[in-house]
């Protein structure tokens, strides 16, 4: 049975945590998730487990994202294999995974990379430029697609995964770079694995990069079904603090 919760009591409880954590006013942030669907995962998505998981999430969007959503992308392998599908929110929440995800999405089952869900939400958040395609009668009289800047907007992006990916190498050139401009994005890495001192290259890239936190979730549903001040306890950190801060 899909978990239903208060989430206006949850997000009052996230905002009460983190002035307590020294975020007096939280700041206007866009929030996102983007979501394993890799083949390893699948057990979990079809238990409900990571529907309840992204369920306990929705009051970050509720405390910080002007709109009151979190955006969903899913991702496996590939730059074709990450998928917009948010977002979601207080009205759609219940079956959202079911409806949108579980076998729909593609890549479904496919292999796990990291580089283009990040390069993704560095885009949907302005960070990096968008491509703007030429349409064909453009195309006819020589003009060219064209790079396009949109609002930068600081944003809090939450990747889950079980599993680690592929393009190592890709992942730090995309974050050292990101690092280098000063984006304005957070990447709160949530690494759900029964096998403890698993993700090694996750807490290699929580210790190089500013922007990038960690936190190892050993039991899922355990962790789901904590208290709204526990859940919160163990996703704000210091790092994390520091940067909402600044």
């Amino acid at each position: 049975m899909a978990l239903k919760l208060n989430l206006e009591k949850a997000a009052q409880a996230l905002v009460l945590n983190l002035q307590k954590a020294g975020v007096h006013t939280p700041p206007e942030l866009e929030v996102g998730i983007a979501m394993d669907v890799s083949k390893s995962f699948e057990d979990e998505h079809e238990s409900g487990i990571t529907t309840d998981l992204t369920t306990r999430l929705i009051p970050w969007g509720l405390a910080f994202d002007p709109d009151k959503k979190v955006d969903i992308c899913s991702f496996s392998d590939g730059p074709d294999r990450v998928v917009d599908v948010g977002p979601i929110t207080e009205q759609n929440y219940l079956g959202f995974m079911h409806n949108k995800v579980i076998g729909k999405v593609n890549g479904w089952n496919g292999n796990t990379d990291y580089s283009f869900f990040l390069e993704h939400y560095l885009r949907t958040f302005g960070w990096l430029p968008t491509v703007q395609k030429a349409g064909i009668v453009a195309r006819f009289f020589g003009k060219k697609d064209k790079l396009v800047q949109g609002e930068k907007r600081k944003s809090l992006v939450i990747p889950i995964t079980d599993g680690a990916n592929a393009d190592q190498a890709r992942t730090l050139e995309v974050l050292r770079a990101s690092q280098a401009r000063g984006d304005q994005a957070f990447f709160l890495f949530l690494g759900v694995s029964n096998q403890r001192g698993s993700f090694p290259f996750l807490r290699q890239l929580d210790i190089e990069f500013r922007n990038v936190g960690f936190v190892a979730v050993d039991n899922l549903r355990e962790f789901v079904g904590l208290s709204d001040d526990e859940l919160n306890d163990r996703l704000i950190s210091d790092k994390l603090i520091d940067w909402l801060k600044a």
